[in-house]
């Protein structure tokens, strides 16, 4: 009985060992993401390439471009659907958003006070996207890379541009167009392809709504598809350092239907410390 518990008590140290590490080596991983959007580039002033109404919302946000301008941090509190149907599970969420080039690292936790039952992180950092969800932040339960990840973390950093407006006036590699008088289009190229967003603005010419279409993404079964997707913005208010909206929503036009999968409030922003 005595070697019995000697083995079980060995046991459970190992797995806690084991989850303690993975856990250390993921956080590290993101935390080197996190680096890389931070050291910049800074924004160049692309204020004459701007269409007016793209230019003054994001003048009125509070956008800097510059020395000194490399990222914005924002802080969440999200809701994300797992799953089609599925009930929408509370997480905690830190952002930072690159500012003179496209990229960003989402970092969200579940869990209660110090534990952390699973933890999710959504990356786009120099052309590369993936996406990574462990339990008690060390055991993976979803993992995504490749072309259609990256290209589809593409479209989520043009469709974010309303929460970091100093990437509007300072990121070259964005290309604006007026697609009707009240609506913009935000494009990027990348190397897997080029991702279209277009936004819609109010009559005091903030952004309320975005769509696009044919976002990769993923059926019920896990198999790579294209699906139309749209969103929606509202709230407006000084939030920290910027004007943003403080509310924001998005889902897919799947084929039984629309379904909202994410939500979420900007309760913070500031500019990322050097």
């Amino acid at each position: 009985m005595q070697t019995t518990g000697l083995i079980l008590v060995l046991a459970i140290l190992i797995i806690v060992f084991l989850v303690s590490l993975f856990s250390i080596l993921f956080r590290r991983k993101c935390r080197d993401a996190w680096t890389r959007i931070a050291q910049g580039p800074s924004g160049i002033d692309q204020s004459d390439r701007l269409p007016p109404l793209v230019r003054d919302f994001a003048l009125r946000g509070g956008a800097e471009v510059g020395a000194g301008h490399l990222a914005l941090v924002l802080t969440q509190a999200a809701e994300l659907r797992r799953k089609r149907g599925g009930l929408f599970a509370r997480f905690r969420a830190r952002q930072i958003v690159g500012l003179g080039r496209p990229g960003f690292v989402w970092q969200a936790r579940q869990g209660f006070g110090p534990l952390t039952r699973l933890r999710v992180a959504d990356v786009f950092v120099e052309g590369e996207g993936w996406l990574e969800a462990r339990l008690f932040g060390a055991l993976t339960v979803a993992r995504a890379n490749g072309v259609e990840t990256t290209l589809g973390e593409a479209y989520r950093y043009l469709a974010e541009l309303p929460w970091a407006p100093d990437a509007i006036l300072g990121n070259p590699e964005i290309a604006w167009r007026m697609t009707a008088e009240d609506q913009a289009e935000a494009k990027l190229d990348t190397r897997v392809g080029t991702a279209r967003v277009t936004f819609r603005f109010d009559a005091a010419g903030d952004i309320v709504a975005m769509e696009a279409r044919d976002r990769p993404a993923r059926d019920a079964a896990g198999k790579p598809v294209r699906y139309d997707w749209r969103g929606q913005f509202g709230d407006y208010r000084q939030i920290g350092a910027r004007r943003l909206p403080a509310y924001g929503e998005v889902g897919y036009d799947y084929p039984e239907g629309f379904e909202i999968y994410f939500r979420g409030r900007i309760t913070d922003c500031q500019p990322a410390p050097r």
